[in-house]
């Protein structure tokens, strides 16, 4: 056996049979079943995706806007004579809507923003489900839509709207219910209910909320009063006040909160006391006092701050403007601001309150609605008022006449309410479910 150097024939490296190379690996084959299986998972995916888009809310959601968007209407002087120049059915809009350049009308084929001149449709926004309430805030419009899960119906797929073209802004999702209506404040937007009461900042960003929460897991005593139902709701001044009705005590409770507190998870109270009476209601706030209808037909004006809890409680009988202080609908208690004073409804008169004070300056009774501010009347403003008749024009600081009554023919049962906005020189009348828009004759 040799022991010498290898000849020049033999194998270079060890004796494995590769030469002392690493041995080169097979190439994956593809077989065509697996090339077919992969085609098909990916058609899977593609199809699935495109079924639950197509099913789910974002593929049965229509948001047709407005292009050129709708441009702002020329005020004018107060006519004296009106006619109807359009209308359209509005059930989900509590009040009419004059919002930045359109008319908003609500209902089961969603929320459409219109040319306040004619009434065309400009844009219009729709969910699967129809909308529990339509209102406005931030120089927006507000939507909540119905959604329905395993607890129930909510209303708690909330949208906002930018009036002049319909595009979308902030959304979120609220722990609302059937009946809610909404209430805007300056920089806040609430929304109401008997047993629970949110609030939103500009960006839809919960910032308190008053109640029965649904979350199972809560802080520690996050919420005193969560055993309560409310009569009615009122904002102002950055607070958010209600009626209260609890279990042990025997008459409402008048509870103020600030709008943004410290922390969402447990509202800050300014104040909460008990009236003495049942059966009371909210009528408006400011950030230092809270006005109040008793059933025997007077106003109370109390202290709701730290630097006004020391005023005295003050009372006004309101004679022949005292109305009915049952709960009011959506337990929204609202008041239009116009000029120096808000003008409350009270069911049966328009009483307008010193948007400081809250006392009473004047009345005038028989009338179907608070009424509105006519668009460029300040600094001395100018308010048109529904009365049987037509629209009473009064000057909104004193009550006086400003000019004749406007003639409207209106064709509905007596005393119905007419609730009334303005925008340009179109007067918006929302007359139970529908929206009626009156133009200056000629």
């Amino acid at each position: 056996m040799s022991t010498g150097p290898p000849g020049p024939d033999a194998p270079a490296g060890p004796p494995d049979g590769t030469g002392g190379r690493r041995p080169r690996l097979r190439p994956e084959r593809r077989r065509r079943g697996d090339l077919v299986a992969i085609a098909l998972i990916a058609v899977a995916a593609v199809v699935g995706t495109l079924l639950v888009l197509a099913s789910g809310d974002a593929g049965r959601t229509v948001d047709s806007t407005a292009s050129p968007p709708l441009a702002t209407t020329p005020t004018g002087p107060v006519p004296t004579a009106l006619a109807e120049a359009w209308r359209a059915e509005s059930p989900a809009t509590p009040a009419p809507l004059a919002v930045g350049a359109a008319v908003v009308t609500a209902g089961p084929d969603g929320v459409a923003g219109r040319d306040p001149l004619t009434g065309r449709e400009a844009w219009r926004y729709d969910r699967p489900e129809p909308p529990c309430t339509v209102g406005a805030g931030f120089g927006d419009v507000l939507a909540v839509f119905r959604t329905q899960g395993a607890l129930g119906t909510w209303c708690s797929d909330v949208a906002a709207l930018e009036p002049d073209t319909g595009a979308r802004g902030p959304a979120r999702n609220a722990d609302l219910r059937e009946g809610t209506r909404l209430l805007a404040d300056r920089d806040h937007v609430t929304g109401t209910g008997a047993d629970h009461v949110e609030t939103w900042r500009s960006d839809l960003v919960l910032t308190t909320e008053v109640g029965r929460l649904p979350t199972p897991v809560q802080p520690p005593d996050a919420q005193p009063r969560a055993g309560c139902t409310n009569g009615s709701v009122a904002v102002g001044g950055g607070t958010v006040g209600m009626v209260q009705r609890c279990p042990g005590e025997d008459s409402d409770r008048l509870t103020v909160v600030d709008a943004d507190p410290q922390s969402s998870e447990k509202p800050e109270e300014r104040a909460s006391t008990l009236l003495g009476v049942r059966g009371a209601r909210l009528v408006a706030l400011t950030d230092q006092r809270a006005a109040w209808a008793a059933p025997d037909g007077t106003l109370h004006v109390v202290g709701t701050s730290p630097d006004s809890a020391s005023l005295s409680e003050s009372v006004f009988p309101l004679g022949t403007a005292a109305g009915p202080t049952t709960d009011p609908p959506g337990l929204a208690a609202a008041v239009r601001p116009v000029g120096s004073v808000l003008l409350w409804w009270t069911g049966t008169a328009t009483v307008a309150l010193d948007a400081g004070d809250l006392s009473p300056r004047w009345s005038l009774p028989g009338t179907l609605g608070a009424g509105a501010a006519w668009p460029g009347s300040a600094p001395a403003a100018v308010a048109v008022v529904p009365v049987p008749d037509g629209l009473a024009v009064l000057d909104a600081a004193t009550g006086a006449p400003r000019g004749p009554t406007i003639p409207v023919a209106r064709g509905l049962p007596a005393g119905t309410p007419v609730a009334v906005a303005a925008t340009g020189t179109t007067v918006v009348e929302l007359r139970g479910s529908t929206v009626v828009a009156l133009r200056p004759a000629g």
